[in-house]
């Protein structure tokens, strides 16, 4: 006998609701199928599928044109369902009609027990312990903020920056009715040219977006430490070049006890220490640490009292700022910086740029962060800042 679409569906949702029954038997079980029920509902869905390519060709027939003087007898509209084009509509569709050919069969296909321990059965959607933020490494501050280095304003790529260039200046005795001695200040300029740094960052979108850790502020920390560390090997980079020779060592290897007191008692130098905020030591930690241990534990005349001070560590009365860029004790380095840093001049551009380019790199799914900054150091006197340096081995 010839059946309607809707007969064989209710025939379709008899053999469904068979084929469950199988499964939900098994599963309170905690079994699998036994053999004859594996067969039985391998049975069951190969009717269940006959009958549905059954239903989809009935419903693919054209509807044929009506005869005249015959009325419509035709079976009743019905509205399909489509299978769905993602896992959630496919089953949403099976749920609905009961077929089942746009999902799996209706059977156990990861027999295990959901837990946290293993990621597949439930780990995954456990969240871990995220901590928001990303540990940065510590580095060294910018040391012209805290070394007083001059800061010289202006307009333009360059600034000329007038210096005395005389080295005596004294008055002479004059008798009487003699003309007086004519003694003009010798002048000289120095060129503060400023210099272009630059730092890129690529970065994907798909970071941008799914990142939790607070990259952002990391970033912007970890650009500005970058920045203070290229300002201070710029500082000590001009002072090595520029500054005076306040000490050779003997030693390639080794600063020695004695050694230090004549750049602090410098003839030349002693004119610029009475700005005490300006006056000061640079130099690594470790070089510092080396000092220390000088003479025997009973007569250490470099360490003192206030290492962990606020006021920060001395030697021989005047304040110690670390910076990995000075050199370490080693041949023809320099490593000890002396002096007032009041006399070095520094300039900068009016701003830190940064800017986001989402564009260049759009068709990669990149964005580009572009940092610059324009800064020069210029040693002003050479006399009044200088450093020791270590003989060649």
């Amino acid at each position: 006998m010839k059946k309607n679409v809707r007969e064989l569906r209710a025939e379709l949702g008899n053999i469904l609701d068979q084929a469950k029954a199988l499964v939900e038997a098994s599963e309170t079980e905690g079994r699998d199928f036994k053999p004859e029920e594996q067969t039985q509902y391998d049975s069951l869905i190969s009717q269940a599928k006959e009958i549905e390519k059954r239903i989809q060709r009935l419903e693919s027939m054209p509807e044929l044109p009506p005869v005249p003087g015959v009325g419509s007898r035709g079976a009743p509209n019905v509205v399909k369902i489509p299978l769905g084009d993602n896992e959630e509509r496919a089953f949403a569709h099976f749920i609905r009609t009961g077929d089942d050919s746009g999902i799996r069969e209706v059977r156990a296909s990861n027999d295990t027990t959901m837990n946290i321990t293993t990621d597949a059965d439930g780990g995954y959607a456990v969240p871990t312990g995220h901590y928001q933020g990303i540990i940065a490494r510590r580095d060294e501050s910018m040391l012209a903020n805290t070394l007083g280095v001059r800061n010289i304003p202006g307009k333009g790529t360059t600034v000329n920056v007038p210096v005395d260039d005389e080295d005596n200046g004294e008055f002479v005795s004059t008798a009487e009715s003699v003309a007086y001695d004519r003694d003009a200040p010798a002048l000289n300029q120095v060129q503060m040219t400023l210099v272009k740094y630059t730092k890129k960052v690529d970065m994907t979108v798909e970071l941008l977006e799914d990142e939790d850790s607070r990259l952002m502020t990391f970033l912007n920390d970890h650009v500005g430490r970058g920045m203070a560390k290229t300002h201070n090997n710029l500082l000590l980079t001009e002072v090595a070049a520029n500054g005076a020779v306040l000490k050779t060592f003997a030693s390639a290897t080794v600063i020695a006890v004695d050694e230090l007191e004549p750049i602090v008692y410098n003839d030349n130098l002693d004119p610029y220490l009475d700005d005490a905020g300006s006056v000061a030591w640079v130099m690594r930690r470790s070089v510092h640490g080396e000092i220390i241990l000088l003479d025997d534990a009973n007569t250490r005349r470099y360490a003192n009292n206030q290492m962990g001070s606020e006021g920060g560590p001395q030697l021989l009365n005047h304040m110690v700022k670390y910076s990995s860029k000075a050199g370490a004790t080693a041949a023809s380095a320099k490593s000890v910086f002396f002096g007032n840093w009041n006399f070095v001049g520094f300039r900068e551009a009016p701003g830190f740029s940064l800017i986001r380019d989402p564009y260049s790199r759009a068709a990669n799914g990149e964005v580009i962060l572009h940092y610059m900054f324009r800064a020069v150091y210029k040693v002003l006197q050479a006399e009044a800042v200088g450093y020791g340096v270590h003989p060649s081995a």
